[in-house]
This record gives C-alpha cells, structure tokens and sequence, in this order.
C-alpha cells in the first residue's frame, strides 16, 4: 500500500481541496494507463489517500504526478490499545533496524489515552536490543502515523514531483526551442498546475526540428498526465531572409523575438490559452538584457511569463538533469546563421518599431501557413537522422563554407568554397553526384539542414561537427 502526500493542496479551502484532489486522481489514473499499470486502487482513508498495487513500477510513476509531495510504502493494521499497536509494529520493524542505527518518530490525530511521545518511548524501549538509538544521525527513521484506531508503519519517506495537479492553473503556451532553458521553464509551470502546449518556432531545419521533439517528448512521456499535450509548429526560414536582408543586423536579436511572441500570442489565442512561457533568464544572452525583455514583451498583450529569469545557467542545466531533459537538449545546437557581431544590449523600442516596419508586412500571415499541429501522446519515436556529421575532411571531398562573405573572408579552411545555404536549397546551385561534400558553418546547425536536405535527394553530403572552431583547431595542428 502506498500512502500519498498532498502537501499543498491540503492547505486549500475545503471546496477547492476537493477540486484539485478529484484532477489528482484523474491524473494518477492518466499516469498509470500511460506506463502499463492497470491493477490498483486509489481510495481515502481518514484524509489519506492511498494506492494499493502489486506493480513495483507504480512508486517511480508517482514520483512525477504534480501534487504529490511525497509517498511512502506502508503497512497498515488497527489496533485497540497501545500495548497492541506496539507489538504489531515489532512484526515490522525489528528487521528493518537489526543492527543499525534508528530513531523512532510518531504523529497521532484522533482521541486516545496515549500522546505520540508515548509511542516513541515503548517502541523504542522494545526495539533497544535489536539496534541503536540514534536521534539526530539515524540510518532508519521508524514512522508510525496514528488515525484513530488506524495506524500506518513505514521507513522511508520518498520525494514526489510537489506542486499542484496538471489542470488546476489554467492552459498556457510554452515557446520551446529544444534547449535546456525552454524546457525546464515549461517543466516549471506544469509544476504549478498549467496544462501546457508547445511552440517551435523552426529556425534549423529538420535536424533542429528533430533535436525539438525528442525534449518535448521527455516532458511529455515523463511529466504530463492528465492531458494530451501538442505542439505548434512553423518555418521560421522566412522571417531569418527577412532580417539577413532588410533588417539592420545589431537589431536581429530582438526583432526576431517580436515576432515569435506574435505567433505565440495569435496561436494562444486560438487555443485559448491564457499566457505564454519563455526560458528567458535575465541577462544571459543579449536579447535577454532587462531592457531588450521589455522591448520583446511590448510587441504582444499576452502576458509573458519567465520562470528562470532568476537563475544561471548552472542552475537550469542542475534541474534539466533532474528532470531528464538535459541529455537530449546537449544535442540541439543553437542555430548560427542568423547570430549579429554587435547585437544592441538596450535596445530602444522606437528604432526597433522602425526596423520591423523594413519587413514584409504579410510576414505573420506566411508563417501561420507554415503551421502544423502534432499530438505529442501519439508522437512515435523518430529515428535517428543518421551519419550527418563527421569529425575529419575525406580525401577529395568538396569542403563548403555556408557562412556569409565577411566571415569567409576574415577565415575560411584551405580550398573551401563559400555557398550560401539558400542556394543550396534552392538547387541553384550545380552539384555533382560522384562527389563527397563536406558542409560547415560556425556551430554545425545550418550545416546539418544542408546536408540533410541533400542526402534526401541522393548526394553524398556530410556537416562538419562542431563548425568553424573545431575546424580551425583541425587547420592548425596540420600547419604544425
């Protein structure tokens, strides 16, 4: 039997207690169904709710159900006297302590002719010879809840989730970008109770697309009972052409985040959703300055909410490991096409009014089109996009520098020719199939869309992992 902790929810009214205790209930059941569990029953006893399963999974799914601020395996008996009880719990523990050092803490609610410290002191007394007393250093706490004539025994104390119940808060939208910030941010406001769907904004392609989803999918599979989560998403390629060509390149950062607030906003509003949520920790990066955040938030009426804005980044990679989503979204590179020399750290919102205004004005109207909804439950794993990257040049391969001319012209590795991604995309291009192209850029990301995209037509195309840097490392050990 496994004894559920409420923790917050008990300190809600009586009516809205009963609310969120009937979605706990339907979440637990979601959870359940969604890791195999079909044998158990959930009941209340005496304000306690408990679960009574065989299935040894059961404790590891509870652990991530918002509401429950931990659970312990317990045995339960009735008793009608203190000299009963204490027998009964020898039956229990005196293995469980042989040997080792124990204390032993009691809680009573209900009328009896004992307190709780009576409780400790004879159990105590009888378990002396099995083991050691130890009060503030014990290897095994021995717990005793008292209910009336009801009493519950266990050992440990096991950490849930917290929080409140997925559905109790309201329906929000989470801009995720595959990266350890979005995704503990969204975790956070499940934490609290949102229901939450998902925004990807596509800035990479399919590789970026891809690296996307597998972090949603851990928040989803792991995290989200109760609901059926989706994710928007849209190409975002038109609106990187837009900045690269018309808008002035200190200002990309923050216009660029104007208009994923738009979509988000106009997408929340479909949904019906309430707000938006970003991974957005203040002072970070530059379009994360408090000034340019307040720029980027004035561009919709939404609210906007921020739940990292007072963590580093040590901080938020500590919860991704927490919450699993660390190892996934280390493999998402962030996109290195569309990153200024000079970005404005305080933007001014006049001068960022007017760079926007330099855009194609039915821009919002050609992302929407690119709009596709995908429910994340139904979501199959998708396989792997496989020998994309290479860490070495191959023998008479084509080596392509995808990064612009002012970039190409201050570095580029010995016999590379410089190609923009557009007209490799655009097959204008001429390329020949009896050669190995070798892609790079200045982080990997824009170069594995490229080869991707040229694999699936049959060429033999390769991105070089880890982009310029790793490719300057390589130039130079060969001049040495």
């Amino acid at each position: 039997m496994i004894l559920l902790r409420l923790g917050e929810i008990t300190l809600k009214s009586k009516r809205t207690r009963r609310v969120y205790e009937k979605i706990l209930v339907k979440n637990i059941a979601d959870a359940f169904k969604s890791c195999g569990i079909q044998k158990y029953r959930v009941f209340k006893e005496k304000n306690r709710f408990f679960i009574d399963t065989e299935n040894r999974k059961a404790v590891d799914v509870l652990k991530r159900v918002f509401g429950l601020t931990s659970l312990s395996i317990v045995e339960r008996t009735e008793f009608n006297s203190l000299e009963e009880l204490i027998e009964k719990c020898m039956d229990i523990f005196v293995e469980k302590i042989r040997g080792r050092k124990f204390a032993v803490r009691a809680r009573r609610i209900g009328s009896h002719s004992f307190t709780s410290l009576d409780i400790e002191r004879k159990l105590g007394e009888k378990l002396k010879p099995y083991g050691e007393v130890n009060l503030s250093n014990p290897e095994v706490t021995v717990n005793i809840e008292v209910r009336d004539n009801l009493a519950y025994m266990f050992t440990e104390k096991i950490r849930g989730a917290g929080g409140l119940p997925i559905g109790s808060n309201g329906k929000i939208l989470s801009l995720i970008s595959g990266g350890f910030d979005s995704a503990v941010a969204a975790w956070f406001m499940l934490k609290r109770g949102a229901v939450i769907h998902y925004l990807f904004c596509n800035l990479g392609g399919c590789a970026h697309e891809e690296g996307a989803l597998k972090v949603v999918k851990v928040l989803v599979d792991k995290w989200s009972y109760g609901y059926n989560p989706k994710i928007y998403m849209v190409d975002f390629k038109t609106v990187l052409e837009e900045l690269r060509r018309k808008v002035n390149q200190s200002y990309w950062n923050v216009v660029l985040k104007r208009v994923m607030y738009r979509v988000a906003e106009e997408i929340a509003k479909r949904i019906g959703a309430e707000g938006i949520v970003t991974g957005e920790s203040l002072g970070q990066v530059s379009s994360q300055t408090l000034r340019n955040l307040y720029v980027a938030s004035k561009a919709v009426d939404i609210p906007v909410f921020r739940p990292l804005i007072g963590f580093d980044k040590e901080e938020i990679m500590g919860i991704a490991r927490e919450i699993e989503t660390y190892e996934p979204s280390a493999q998402v590179k962030e996109y290195c096409n569309i990153v200024p020399r000079k970005p404005k750290t305080a933007a001014d919102l006049s001068k960022v009014i007017e760079e926007e205004g330099k855009m194609d004005g039915l821009i919002m109207d050609k992302i929407l089109e690119t709009l596709r909804v995908i429910n994340l439950k139904e979501l199959k794993k998708k396989p792997e996009t496989l020998n994309l990257e290479i860490d070495y040049i191959p023998d008479e391969s084509v080596i392509v520098d995808l990064r612009d001319k002012e970039k190409f012209s201050d570095w580029h590795f010995q016999g590379a020719l410089n190609v923009s991604p557009s007209m490799v995309m655009k097959d204008s291009w001429p390329l020949n199939p009896e050669k190995t192209y070798v892609f790079y850029c200045e982080k990997g990301v824009v170069s594995v869309e490229v080869a991707a995209y040229l694999r699936s037509r049959g060429f033999k195309a390769y991105s070089f992992r880890g982009g310029v840097i790793k490719l300057r490392k390589i130039a130079d050990r060969a001049k040495d």
